[in-house]
């Protein structure tokens, strides 16, 4: 693609979750992170989120990161329950920058410097969380990498294509709950794990790392056709850089976050935007099936200089 034209996207996404009891529940409340958040290079066009059976109450909102959110009881017995999210969301191209300008060695002055709103907010994201650790080990696995006088831009690429490379992506290895120096530890993990290591490399070192959930396109192999519900659920990482703003990497595919990366919340780990979280009262065991499809709708590639004038 030219850096005379940029591309805008329109994907329709389809989330559906169908839980299935031993017996029946009597009551459930639940909370939800299903409505994509309105982000930069991101529109929302639409979203509707189905549920069966009818809850007797709903209610919309936002939590405390700014991300959308719905809440939801249904109080009367029910053997087994759907949440079906479906939405269709616009994604402009990114500019994507190759150098910050200044050293990485003197990252830490620049936040110091940086006293934006922004910057200031960024701070939140500086802490450890429960997934995501601040440890010793996370600085000795970036030393084989380390360089203070590379840009910084560049050593955020280098430190995101360090944990591709060293992490092994091995499906069923891990759950939702697995820390981040336990995946560094084992060099296994999902995309969830691969982001919670970055996250921690970045905090320990003293740089503002988000969690990202979301949704990424995937394309079948030539000639197969894209098995339906056969995507899944994806997780990156934004990284505050002075100057800047927010950057998203994903180190499950050592890239920049891009077209086909569709974001749905950000928090400091997973459990502040899991997609569906609640109680329920009866039910026995559970059985829980996910399908998600992420199709492309719409392409537009436009002139930069005819949209500038």
């Amino acid at each position: 693609m030219s850096n005379d034209t940029f591309r805008i996207r329109e994907y329709q996404v389809s989330h559906k979750t169908h839980y299935r009891y031993s017996f029946s529940a009597s009551l459930c409340h639940n909370q939800l992170h299903l409505r994509p958040r309105e982000a930069q290079d991101q529109k929302l066009l639409h979203a509707t989120v189905d549920i069966g059976p009818e809850p007797e109450y709903r209610s919309q909102g936002y939590d405390s990161f700014g991300n959308p959110i719905e809440f939801y009881s249904i109080e009367r017995t029910h053997q087994e329950m759907i949440v079906h999210s479906k939405c269709s969301v616009e994604r402009h191209e990114p500019v994507h920058r190759w150098f910050a300008g200044y050293r990485f060695g003197d990252f830490a002055n620049a936040l110091r410097e940086d006293r934006t709103q922004q910057g200031l907010c960024s701070e939140e994201f500086l802490s450890p969380s429960g997934y995501c650790s601040i440890d010793s080990e996370f600085v000795e696995f970036l030393k084989p990498i380390w360089d203070p006088d590379r840009d910084t831009l560049e050593m955020l690429d280098l430190i995101n294509k360090h944990i591709y490379s060293s992490i092994q992506y091995q499906p069923l290895s891990t759950d939702v709950t697995t820390r981040s120096i336990d995946t560094l530890r084992s060099r296994r993990g999902v995309c969830q794990d691969l982001a919670n290591v970055l996250i921690s490399c970045m905090r320990t070192i003293g740089i503002p790392a988000r969690y990202v959930s979301g949704y990424l396109l995937t394309v079948p192999p030539p000639g197969e056709s894209k098995l339906v519900g056969a995507d899944a659920s994806h997780a990156w990482v934004g990284i505050y850089v002075p100057s800047f703003g927010w950057i998203d990497w994903d180190p499950t595919n050592n890239m920049r976050v891009d077209l086909d990366h569709i974001t749905l919340a950000w928090g400091r780990d997973y459990s502040d935007v899991p997609p569906i979280r609640g109680v329920f009262v009866g039910g026995g065991d559970t059985s829980l099936q996910v399908g998600v499809d992420v199709m492309l709708a719409k392409e537009t590639v436009l002139d930069r200089s005819k949209t500038a004038e």
